[in-house]
């Protein structure tokens, strides 16, 4: 279970130690302050469960210091110590949003039943966040479509390591279906019912990727108005995904590498060290040894990672999977549509540069295109080859890079929008020119 932290603030210095004693006797965790400006600047540094404020005090009194500590920690739960009690403040209060009010000389029994009613507040009020930000974020559990050889091997490993506490690296072409893997891992394991949060860390941009792995305290740069948990805290007891490890800045490289071995980070513009239970799937289409050789990744943080490889096989050494995808695919778009037996034969030695996710951006387009109840071949790249008419014809390199050279014109050989736009990786991209000497 974990410990829970109480910040107690009143300017009698003797009554506090008294109390701090006595919730730490009763296994909290408790900081004492006996100013409230100090107190607000320790409220900026460390998060808290529940606060204990005396209204009458020097300076900065207990009304006022709950309104900036809300405004610092918008979810602790302040309980209003007073010897002054009237029902005057009582009501300013709970307007400044404390969660109850406590006069002196306080009943031990009553503080201590108080508090417990307002820690559990405070954990159902975090659950509910964090399920709120897990359902915004999560996939739900997908099926793993495929019965070749090498995908009944894949998901029994998946079976067989589910439950291990160990990080994953999950290795495989652009396309292949990474994060599906990482998917079945989680929704596998004795963590199923906690967050799986997934983050792509080549879509962020370098800076801001640790602020969104790590969080950030308020102040931390300009527009950071509070303290943000970030993607580790929130997917605690649970899944952190990092796809495109490989793209990771080395600096952050480092940062990652003392969670993975101590579960400990410090927030962006903090100085409290945290700690969180998480497991750590991580993928990559990258070569990481090469990147390893070119000091692009930390060989370190490479083993530490990989202490479990899956290796996910491409779309074309899959054999007949190709058509039990496509039709999933028709079947969760309602279609009455099916494949012909000549969609069928192409699909079944279509090289497939994209893997699975080109598939279903060709079944998509040919349910778009086709204008009879059978799919065939010429509605699969419907729109974008030259003389479809003509498509038996053509051996299926000359469809490829036919395929690949119309949309690198399409986008005036913009070999970034041609990439998304073909469903494939950068670097997939590059090797096809070189191949096809475009």
């Amino acid at each position: 279970m974990d410990e829970f932290k109480i910040l107690l603030v009143d300017d009698e210095a003797k009554f506090i130690e008294l109390l701090k004693q006595r919730l730490i006797r009763k296994g909290y965790k408790v900081e004492i302050s006996n100013c409230s400006l100090k107190a607000l600047e320790i409220i900026r540094q460390t998060e808290f469960d529940v606060a204990l404020f005396d209204i009458m005090m020097n300076g900065m009194d207990g009304l006022e210091l709950l309104e900036n500590a809300k405004k610092i920690q918008p979810n602790l739960e302040v309980v209003m110590l007073t010897g002054y009690a009237t029902v005057d403040t009582a009501i300013e209060a709970m307007k400044k949003g404390a969660y109850d009010y406590l006069t002196k000389p306080i009943k031990p029994v009553e503080l201590e039943l108080t508090l417990q009613k307002a820690l559990e507040r405070k954990t159902l009020q975090d659950y509910n966040n964090n399920l709120i930000e897990t359902i915004q974020r999560t996939n739900r559990k997908r099926e793993i479509i495929g019965n070749s050889d090498s995908m009944i091997n894949l998901k029994q490993m998946i079976d067989r390591i589910s439950d291990s506490q160990l990080p994953v690296l999950i290795l495989g072409e652009s396309g292949t279906g990474k994060e599906l893997v990482a998917n079945a891992l989680h929704y596998s394991s004795c963590r199923a019912h906690n967050p799986f949060v997934p983050i792509n860390a080549s879509a962020i941009p370098s800076q801001l990727l640790e602020s969104e792995l790590f969080g950030y305290v308020k102040g931390a740069f300009t527009g950071a108005q509070t303290n943000k948990k970030g993607l580790v805290e929130l997917a605690n007891e649970g899944t952190l995904f990092l796809d495109e490890i490989g793209d990771m800045e080395l600096a952050l490289q480092v940062k990652l590498l003392r969670f993975l071995d101590t579960g400990e980070f410090i927030p962006v513009g903090g100085i409290t060290t945290k700690k969180t239970n998480v497991r750590v799937l991580a993928a990559t289409n990258i070569n990481l040894e090469n990147a390893i050789l070119e000091g692009r990744f930390r060989e370190d943080l490479y083993y530490r990672l990989s202490v479990i490889t899956l290796n996910i096989p491409p779309l074309r050494d899959r054999g007949k999977d190709a058509l039990l995808l496509a039709e999933y695919f028709l079947r969760q778009s309602s279609t009455k549509k099916k494949l012909s037996k000549e969609a069928e034969s192409f699909l079944l030695s279509y090289n497939f540069p994209g893997n699975v996710r080109e598939l279903a951006n060709i079944i998509d387009r040919s349910m778009l295109f086709s204008k009879q109840e059978e799919i065939v071949p010429q509605d699969f790249f419907a729109g974008e080859v030259h003389n479809k008419n003509n498509i038996k014809s053509m051996a299926l390199e000359d469809i490829e890079k036919k395929h690949i050279e119309q949309v690198l014109e399409q986008t005036r050989w913009n070999k970034t929008k041609a990439a998304k736009i073909l469903k494939i990786g950068l670097r997939t991209l590059y090797r096809k020119i070189e191949e096809y000497n475009l």
